[in-house]
């Protein structure tokens, strides 16, 4: 498990999540595995069950986890997935992952069965405290974005309440945001 832990301004930032209108209507509480994601849910839902899931994890990059790219392009065995094409996709990849990491699909999947898990047909509120490339495919998942190489570019900020409803028909909308506006630049 990782144990890296929230800094001090991530700590204070998860303390303010507490008073967001967004958090005080949460009824139920979903983190990731990782330590800073149950942190932040501590923070922000004090007193609260956490029901701690491993498939809400941030995207895992096996063997390259905790390396910097010069440490990969060092090493004889890994520096063809810093500097040949056939192999340097990995961070951004639907099919292409570091050696026992994973790729989007696989983010995608894992997140779509822990969305398939949990009753969404109950009208409460559920709170999810998990990792960017995981909210990514969240939203992948229940917004039908397409085409899905939109995901790349989202922007997932720390400690911002994103906010799901299902309307009347079943089908799910961002209201706390504007979609669009989540984009760091347009590349479709």
């Amino acid at each position: 498990m990782n144990i890296q832990s929230l800094q001090k301004n991530g700590k204070e930032s998860a303390k303010r999540l507490k008073t967001d209108k967004n958090i005080i209507s949460i009824e139920k509480v979903y983190s990731s595995d990782l330590k800073r994601a149950i942190d932040t849910a501590k923070y922000a839902k004090p007193g609260y069950k956490i029901n701690i899931d491993k498939r809400l994890r941030e995207r895992s990059l096996g063997e390259f986890e905790g390396k910097y790219p010069e440490d990969l392009e060092k090493s004889e065995e890994y520096k063809k997935y810093i500097i040949n094409e056939d192999y340097n996709k990995f961070r951004r990849d639907f099919v292409q992952k570091a050696p026992n990491g994973e790729n989007y699909t696989d983010v995608i999947n894992r997140t779509k069965d822990f969305l398939n898990s949990i009753n969404m047909s109950e009208d409460i509120t559920i709170g999810i405290f998990s990792h960017m490339h995981c909210i990514r495919s969240i939203f992948f998942n229940l917004l039908n974005i397409s085409p899905r190489e939109k995901l790349f570019n989202m922007k997932i900020e720390n400690c911002v309440p994103y906010v799901i409803e299902r309307n009347k028909d079943g089908k799910f909308c961002l209201t706390s945001h504007e979609l669009s506006k989540l984009y760091n630049k347009i590349c479709w």
